[in-house]
C-alpha cells in the first residue's frame, strides 16, 4: 500500500510531538504549533510547455516573491522546500494554539526598482501614494498581512485581522486560538491586504493549512449531539491505528502564477540597432509578449511586478488569458504524481488557491498508454501552448471522466455526498473528493472546457492538462466498474472498523446507504424560525475602461421591462474608514445576493461560514428570444416570482450550483440572472472583518466591505468600543 501522500511532496508544519524540536522563544513559548515565516524574493524554476523540456526556454527561472518557513522532516529535522515559492504546509487540531512568527523582508516601497524607465531615461522608483485607495500602485506591492481561509476564529488583534498592515522590515507574531469544537477540513493561507491581495497571490503567496481531528460522532437524545470528524472514517495508512481500509491523501493547490519578463533599456536599443522601425518598438518595461502569449528569452527572470503605465497589467482583466500560462498544482506545471493505486480510494483534498481561472476538474484515462502522452508533453506546444495542449488532451486524454466522489465543501463535511464526473473550481473553492482508479495506467488530471457565462474570466476556456498520475495495478478486488459504488463500499467497511460506539455506527451506515453524512455536519441547519434579520449583497462593476468602478451595494425589488426584477441601490467602492454593516451577535440572518454586471463573482465572507438554502435562476438564458437549442429557463418571468427555478438541487442543470443546497460554505460564485439566498449565524466572535469578492484584483480596486459584528445593547442598537462611544455615526 502506497505510503506518504499527504500532502505530496509538500513541505509541512508539524503538530505533534516533533514540534519540540523548534527552538522555544518568547514568542513560541506555550504554542502547540509555532514557526517563523519569512515573506522575501526567492528564486525557482518554472515549466513552460511552450518549448520542449530540453530547451533552455522550457524552463523559465523566476523570481517571485513568497513565503519560506522552517520545515519539519518525519524525524524534527529541518529541510529544504522542494519549490522555494510553494509555502509550507501548516497542520493543527481543534483546541490548538497556533503561533506564527511574521517578518515582512521585502524592499520597503522607495526602495523598489520598477520596470521602465522615466522621461530622462533613469530606472522608475516607487514614489507617492495613490489619490484613491482603490487603485493600484506601486506603494502597496510589499505591504502584507495573512489571512487564515475558512477559519472560524477572531477576527481581532493578532488573530484572523486583515485590516492591520506588516510593512517591509516588520516582523510580527499572529497567534490564532482554535476553539475546540472547530471543524476538521480543508482549509488555506494567504496574503490579503488591501491594494496587494491580487498581486501577492499570483506570486504565489499562499500555502495549504490543515485541521485534523479524530473526535467520534456522538448519539444524543435527539439525534447527534455531537459531530465526528470525516479523519476518523477516513484514516491515512499508518494514522492513527491499523486498519483493513485506509485512504492516501493528495493535497493540491491549485495557482495561477502570473509572471512575466519585460523590455530593458538595453534590448530596445538592442532592436532598434538591428534596424527595428521605431514604431515598432516596444516600451521599456513592457510585458514581452506575442500572438501566443507572454514569453521570456533565455537570460530573462520572471516577476510580477507594478507595470510602468498600469501597476495591475500583470493581475487585471483579461491578463491572464493574454498571457498563455497555466495553472500549477503545488508549484508544478504538468507534474507526474506517483503512488496511486488501482482499487486505492484516495481522498484528495482540493484547494483553488488562484485569482484568474476557472478550474473545471476531470480525471480521464489516457487510451493507448502513458509513454506517447509524456513525449508529447517533452516536446512542447511550438508556438500557442494553450491550444496544442488542448489538443493533446483531447487526443491523449479520451477516456470517460472517473467518478468525484464529494464529501467536503470549503473544508465543511457535507450532508449529502455528492458525485459528478467534472467539479468546478472558482477561486478560493476547496474540495474534499474520494477518488478510485479502476485499472492500472495513465490518468491525466484535466482542466475542461467551460463556457465563458460560467468562467470567471468571461471567455469560452479552452482545455488544459494540469498534471497526470501513473497508476499500478490493483491489490486486491475492486467492486463493481470500480466507481462511486467501489468508494461506497469501501466507506460502509471503514465505517464499521472505525466507529467505535455501536449504536452510532449503525446510524452512520443508516445514513450512509442514503446517501448522507450527517454525522459529521458540525453546523446545525438553520430553521426559517431563526432567521431574526435579512442582509442583501449586489456586485457591480461601473463604467469603461479604464476608469471601472467595482462597487457593492444593496438589491433593491423593481419592476421594469428590461428582465432585471432587482435594482443595485447604496451602491460604492470600499472605504477604510467606513463601516458597512454592523451584525449582532447571537444573530441569524438571511442574505439576498446576485450580481449585475461584469460577469460572476466570488462572494466571500471571513469569520462564520453559511448555509445555501436556495439558488433562484431568475433570468432566462439569451438563447431563449431566438430559440438557440440548449436555451434553458425559457419560462421564466422575470417579472414573476412563482416562475423562478431553484438550481441548486442534486439534479440540477446548473453546474455551478447543483447539489448545493443546505451545504455549508464560505465562497459561492454569484452568477448574474440567478438569486442566492444564504443563511448564517453570528456565533462566539466579536470584531470587524471584511466581505469581498474573491477574484482579488476586484476586491483591491474596491469590491470589499467592512463588517462589524457587535454585542446588542438591550437598547435596540450596539455597544461600541469606548473610544467610539459618541463619536461613531448609525447604528
Amino acid at each position: 500500500m502506497p505510503q506518504g501522500l499527504a500532502p505530496e511532496a509538500l513541505p509541512q508544519v508539524r503538530s505533534d510531538d516533533s514540534a519540540a524540536a523548534l527552538e522555544e522563544t518568547d514568542t513560541c513559548a506555550g504554542a502547540d504549533v509555532c514557526y517563523d515565516l519569512a515573506l522575501r524574493y526567492v528564486d525557482g524554476e518554472m515549466r513552460n510547455p511552450a518549448f520542449p523540456a530540453d530547451d533552455p526556454r522550457g524552463t523559465d527561472k523566476v523570481r517571485l516573491r513568497a513565503y519560506a518557513g522552517l520545515v519539519l522532516d518525519e524525524d524534527a529535522t529541518p529541510v529544504s522546500q522542494d519549490n522555494a515559492y510553494v509555502a509550507p504546509v501548516v497542520e493543527i487540531a481543534p483546541g490548538d494554539t497556533f503561533r506564527l512568527t511574521f517578518e515582512n523582508e521585502l524592499p520597503r516601497p522607495q526602495d523598489m526598482v520598477l520596470p521602465g524607465e522615466d522621461a530622462n531615461g533613469n530606472p522608475l522608483r516607487c514614489t507617492g501614494e495613490p489619490e484613491d485607495h482603490n487603485e493600484p500602485h506601486c506603494s502597496n506591492f510589499n505591504l502584507t498581512n495573512m489571512h487564515t481561509h475558512g477559519l472560524w476564529v477572531s477576527p481581532q488583534g493578532n488573530s484572523d485581522n486583515v485590516l492591520l498592515t506588516v510593512n517591509p522590515g516588520i516582523t510580527f507574531t499572529y497567534e490564532y486560538n482554535i476553539p475546540s469544537d472547530h471543524p476538521a477540513g480543508t482549509f488555506w493561507y494567504h496574503a490579503h491586504r488591501h491594494g496587494s491581495t491580487a498581486p501577492q497571490v499570483s506570486s504565489g503567496m499562499a500555502g495549504i493549512l490543515l485541521i485534523r481531528g479524530n473526535r467520534q460522532p456522538q448519539l444524543g437524545a435527539n439525534g447527534w449531539a455531537s459531530p465526528g470528524d470525516l479523519d476518523v472514517i477516513l484514516p491515512r495508512p499508518g494514522v492513527g491505528g491499523s486498519y483493513d481500509v485506509s485512504f492516501p491523501e493528495r493535497t493540491m493547490l491549485f495557482q495561477q502564477i502570473a509572471y512575466a519578463c519585460r523590455w530593458t533599456r538595453e534590448e530596445v536599443n538592442a532592436l532598434a540597432d538591428g534596424g527595428t522601425p521605431p514604431d515598432d518598438l516596444p516600451t521599456v518595461g513592457e510585458i514581452k509578449s506575442d500572438a501566443n502569449g507572454w514569453y521570456c528569452d533565455e537570460g530573462d527572470v520572471g516577476m510580477l511586478e507594478p507595470g510602468p503605465a498600469n501597476a495591475f497589467d500583470q493581475v487585471g482583466f483579461g491578463s491572464w488569458p493574454r498571457s498563455g500560462r497555466h495553472t500549477a498544482i503545488n508549484g508544478a506545471i504538468q507534474k507526474e504524481h506517483p503512488g496511486a493505486v488501482a482499487g486505492q480510494v484516495e481522498r484528495w483534498r482540493l484547494i483553488h488557491g488562484g485569482v484568474r481561472e476557472t478550474i473545471g476538474l476531470e480525471i480521464r484515462k489516457v487510451e493507448g498508454g502513458g509513454d506517447a502522452l509524456r513525449a508529447r508533453l517533452a516536446e512542447g506546444a511550438s508556438g500557442n501552448s494553450r491550444a496544442a495542449i488542448a489538443e493533446t488532451v483531447e487526443e491523449f486524454c479520451s477516456g470517460e471522466p472517473l467518478d468525484l466522489v464529494r464529501v467536503a465543501t470549503d473544508g465543511l463535511a457535507r450532508p449529502d455526498i455528492l458525485t459528478s464526473k467534472e467539479l468546478l473550481l472558482q477561486p478560493a473553492y476547496r474540495e474534499d473528493v474520494l477518488v478510485n482508479f479502476p485499472s492500472e495506467g495513465t490518468y491525466c488530471i484535466v482542466d475542461a472546457a467551460t463556457a465563458s457565462d460560467a468562467d470567471i474570466n468571461l471567455n469560452d476556456n479552452d482545455t488544459a492538462l494540469l498534471g497526470f498520475l501513473e497508476v499500478a495495478p490493483a491489490e486486491g478486488s475492486i467492486e463493481g466498474d470500480g466507481g462511486a459504488d467501489h468508494v461506497m463500499a469501501m466507506l460502509e467497511r471503514s465505517i464499521g472498523e472505525t466507529i467505535t460506539d455501536e449504536a452510532a455506527r449503525d446510524f452512520v451506515l443508516e445514513d450512509l446507504a442514503e446517501g448522507r453524512l450527517d454525522a459529521f455536519v458540525k453546523h446545525r441547519d438553520i430553521a426559517p424560525h431563526e432567521v431574526s434579520g435579512q442582509q442583501t449583497v449586489g456586485f457591480n462593476i461601473q463604467g469603461t475602461p479604464p476608469a471601472f468602478q467595482f462597487v457593492i451595494g444593496e438589491i433593491a425589488p423593481t419592476h421594469v421591462s428590461n428582465g432585471a426584477p432587482f435594482a443595485l441601490v447604496d451602491e460604492a467602492a470600499y472605504e477604510a474608514a467606513r463601516l458597512d454593516r454592523v451584525l449582532p451577535l447571537g444573530g441569524v440572518e438571511e442574505w439576498t445576493l446576485t450580481s449585475f454586471g461584469g460577469g460572476g463573482h466570488p462572494f466571500h465572507i471571513h469569520v462564520n461560514p453559511f448555509q445555501i438554502v436556495e439558488v433562484l435562476k431568475y433570468q432566462p438564458d439569451a438563447g431563449c428570444a431566438t430559440g438557440a437549442e440548449g436555451a434553458r429557463g425559457c419560462d421564466i418571468d422575470p417579472n414573476d416570482p412563482a416562475t423562478y427555478v431553484d438550481v441548486s438541487g442534486a439534479d440540477s442543470y446548473e453546474p455551478q450550483y447543483a447539489g448545493l443546497k443546505n451545504t455549508w460554505k464560505d465562497t459561492l460564485f454569484i452568477l448574474p440572472g440567478h438569486l442566492v439566498k444564504l443563511r448564517t449565524r453570528y456565533e462566539r466572535y466579536i470584531g470587524d472583518f471584511v466581505l469581498h469578492c474573491h477574484i482579488l484584483d476586484h476586491e483591491d480596486e474596491g469590491m470589499m466591505q467592512n463588517i462589524r459584528i457587535a454585542i446588542p445593547d438591550g437598547k435596540g442598537g450596539f455597544d461600541r468600543p469606548m473610544t467610539e462611544h459618541g463619536s461613531h455615526e448609525g447604528g
